[in-house]
C-alpha cells in the first residue's frame, strides 16, 4: 500500500510539473511575439506617402528602416507592397547578418498572405502560418521556418497605399522550443500538421514536395478528438502519457498593449497544439527509481534508528553514534534541501531576467512609437509647407527647421542604438574585480576644474566595503553621469556638498551617491526620472538620457538604482547590487 501510495503521488507531481512547463512554453512564445505586433503597429503608423510606394523615390527610407531592422535580429525581411500586389520597397538579412537592400523586387499579387490582407482595416495586424520561405515560388534552401506579420498602410488623407510586411524567423525560438525536453515534445498547427516533432521528421512535411506527409491526427486517429477539444487535458493513449495544451494566437495577442493603452486587433487563423509524450516504459523507469529512492533511504533510516536504539541501551558510545549518525541524516537532508532553494532560486532569478527583458523590449517599442511621433510629423508638415511655397526665399525659410528636426531624429536614432546595444551585450560584457576608491577618484579628476572653480565638498567614506565585481566600463559611465548631475544641479545658493558612501543593506552592497542640491518633485516627476529624454529644471542644459542610460546598464547586470530627492534639499540616488558578499 505503501509503494502504491508513493507511486500515484509522484506520478501526479510529475504530470503537474509536465503541465506547468507546457504553460511556460506556451507564455514564451506569447512573449517571443509580442515585440513583432508592437513593430507592426509602429510602422502601420508611420507617415507614409504616395511616393514612397514608388521604387524610384523611395531610397530616403534606406537608414530608418535599416537602423529598424538592424536593431531586430530575428526580423530577416522588410518588405512594402502596392496595392496591386508588387514590391516596392525590400530590405534582407542575409545569413551573415547583413542589411541588403534588394533591386530584385517580386510580385506577391498570388501569395496567401496578399490575398489576405487586400482587406485589412485601419489598426488591424494579420500574421501569417508558421511557414517556410519562398522566393519567386520556389522554397529557399535551407529551409527557412518564418510567420509573416502585416499592416495596412494608409496616407494622412486615409487613401490606401499598400502594407507592409515583416519576415519573422521562427528558427531560433523553434530550437528553444526543442531544447532541454526530457520528454518527446510536438508542435502542431491546428490541421495536425508537425511543426516540431521529437527527432525532427515529418517537420513542415505539409509544405516539402514529395515528402510524406502524414498527419499526427493521421498517425494517432483514437486521440483526434480528444486533443481537438480547446482545454488543456492528459490523457494515457498507446502506451503513454499525452499532456496537451492550445495556443490561439487571436485571444492571446490580442491582449498585447500598444500605444495609448490600445490593444492589438489581431486576424489570424493560427492555432496550435503544444504536446508532451511522456513514453509509459520511461514514465515508469523514472518513477520506479525515484519510489526505489525513497524505499531504500527510508529502509535505511529505519534500520540506522533500530541499531542504534539497540546500541543505546550497551553504552554511552553507541548513544554518541546514535546521536552523530542523526546529525549527519539531517545534514544531507538540509543539504539536499538548500540545494532545492538554490534551484528554485536559480529559476526565479532567470524569470525575473525574463521579465525584465520583456519589459525593455516594450519600452523600447513605445519610444520608438512615441519618441518619433512628433518630430516625423513636422517633418511631413514641413514638407507640405515647402510644396505649397510660392518662390524660392519662402522655402528656404523653412530650411533650419527641417534641419532642426532631421538632426533630432537622427540624435534620437543614436541613442536607441546605443539602448539596443546594452541590451544585447549584458551576456558578453566583462566582469571584474574592482577597487571602488581609485575609480571613483578618477572619476572625480575629469571634473576638477569644475569642483576647484565652484569649490564644490566631495567627501567620500568607503568603510563598509571598498570591492566590487561588477563590469568596470558600466561602472565607470554610471559614477560619471551622477557626480555629472550633482554639480550640474547644485544650489547657488548654498555650498555644494557631494557624498559618496558604502554601506549594507539585507545583506546586499550598496553604494550611495548624494547631494544637497536644488532637487527633484519626485511626486510629480517621480515615474518619468529614469525614462529616455525627460527633463526636470528649465534654464539648465541637458538632454535626458544620462538617468535613462544608468538604469538601463544596471538593471543589464541585475543590479537596481533608487532616487529619494526633495526640492530645496537634495537628491540621493542609491545603487543596490546583486551581491552577497
Amino acid at each position: 500500500m505503501a509503494v502504491f501510495w508513493l507511486y500515484k503521488k509522484e506520478h501526479k507531481k510529475l504530470i503537474s510539473l509536465q503541465q506547468e512547463e507546457l504553460s511556460d512554453t506556451k507564455q514564451l512564445i506569447v512573449e517571443l511575439l509580442k515585440p513583432m505586433i508592437a513593430s507592426l503597429y509602429y510602422w502601420e503608423k508611420y507617415n507614409f506617402v504616395a511616393s514612397d510606394f514608388d521604387p524610384e523615390q523611395n531610397a530616403h527610407l534606406e537608414k530608418k528602416i535599416g537602423d529598424f531592422v538592424i536593431g531586430m535580429d530575428s526580423y530577416n525581411q522588410f518588405r512594402l507592397i502596392d496595392l496591386s500586389g508588387k514590391e516596392v520597397y525590400r530590405l534582407n538579412r542575409q545569413d551573415d547578418g547583413k542589411i541588403v537592400k534588394s533591386l530584385a523586387l517580386q510580385d506577391k499579387a498570388n501569395r496567401d498572405y496578399f490575398k489576405e490582407t487586400t482587406n485589412l482595416k485601419k489598426n488591424q495586424i494579420y500574421l501569417s502560418p508558421l511557414n517556410l520561405n519562398r522566393e519567386n515560388g520556389v522554397l529557399e534552401l535551407p529551409y527557412k521556418p518564418m510567420i509573416r506579420g502585416v499592416a495596412p498602410i494608409f496616407d494622412a488623407h486615409g487613401a490606401r497605399l499598400g502594407i507592409v510586411v515583416i519576415n519573422f524567423s521562427a528558427e531560433r525560438f523553434l530550437n528553444l522550443l526543442k531544447k532541454d525536453n526530457l520528454y518527446s515534445f510536438l508542435l502542431l498547427d491546428r490541421f495536425g500538421n508537425y511543426l516540431v516533432s521529437k527527432d525532427g521528421t515529418n517537420e513542415f512535411a505539409h509544405l516539402i514536395p514529395n515528402s510524406r506527409n502524414v498527419t499526427f491526427y493521421e498517425e494517432h486517429p483514437d486521440m483526434a478528438d480528444s486533443l481537438r477539444s480547446k482545454e488543456s487535458i492528459s490523457l494515457y493513449k498507446n502506451g503513454g502519457l499525452w499532456i496537451k495544451t492550445e495556443l490561439d494566437f487571436k485571444n492571446e495577442l490580442a491582449q498585447t498593449p500598444l500605444f495609448q493603452n490600445r490593444l492589438a486587433d489581431i486576424k489570424t487563423n493560427n492555432k496550435w497544439v503544444l504536446i508532451k509524450h511522456l513514453d509509459s516504459k520511461i514514465l515508469n523507469a523514472r518513477l520506479k527509481s525515484e519510489i526505489i529512492t525513497i524505499l531504500l533511504i527510508n529502509m535505511l533510516a529505519i534500520m540506522v534508528v533500530f541499531c542504534l536504539s539497540y546500541l543505546e541501551a550497551k553504552s554511552d558510545t553507541a548513544k554518541k553514534k546514535y546521536m552523530q549518525a542523526l546529525e549527519m541524516i539531517n545534514k544531507e537532508l538540509e543539504d539536499k534541501t538548500t540545494e532545492l532553494e538554490n534551484k528554485n532560486n536559480t529559476l526565479a532569478v532567470m524569470q525575473n531576467k525574463l521579465e525584465l527583458r520583456n519589459a525593455q523590449l516594450l519600452e523600447y517599442n513605445n519610444i520608438v512609437a512615441h519618441n518619433l511621433r512628433a518630430p516625423t510629423t513636422s517633418v511631413s508638415a514641413l514638407v507640405s509647407m515647402l510644396n505649397e511655397s510660392k518662390d524660392y526665399e519662402e522655402a528656404k525659410s523653412y530650411f533650419p527647421k527641417l534641419q532642426k528636426i532631421t538632426h533630432a531624429i537622427n540624435t534620437l536614432v543614436d541613442d536607441l542604438l546605443v539602448y539596443v546595444r546594452i541590451l544585447n551585450d549584458d551576456d558578453q560584457v566583462d566582469m571584474e574585480n574592482i577597487d571602488l576608491e581609485p575609480l571613483i577618484e578618477a572619476t572625480l579628476d575629469l571634473y576638477v576644474e569644475t569642483l576647484d572653480k565652484e569649490t564644490i565638498d566631495v567627501k567620500t567614506d568607503f568603510s563598509a566595503w571598498k570591492e566590487l565585481t561588477f563590469s568596470k566600463i558600466y561602472l565607470q559611465s554610471i559614477m560619471q553621469n551622477l557626480i555629472s548631475n550633482a554639480i550640474k544641479y547644485r544650489d547657488p545658493n548654498n555650498k555644494s556638498v557631494i557624498f559618496i558612501r558604502t554601506l549594507w543593506e539585507n545583506h546586499r552592497k550598496v553604494l550611495v551617491v548624494e547631494d544637497n542640491g536644488v532637487g527633484v518633485d519626485l511626486d510629480r516627476y517621480g515615474r518619468d526620472i529614469f525614462k529616455l529624454y525627460k527633463r526636470f529644471h528649465r534654464g539648465l542644459s541637458g538632454k535626458g538620457m544620462g538617468l535613462f542610460l544608468v538604469k538601463t546598464q544596471l538593471e543589464s547586470l541585475n543590479a537596481n538604482i533608487e532616487v529619494t530627492s526633495k526640492l530645496g534639499v537634495g537628491t540621493t540616488f542609491k545603487i543596490i547590487f546583486d551581491s552577497y558578499e
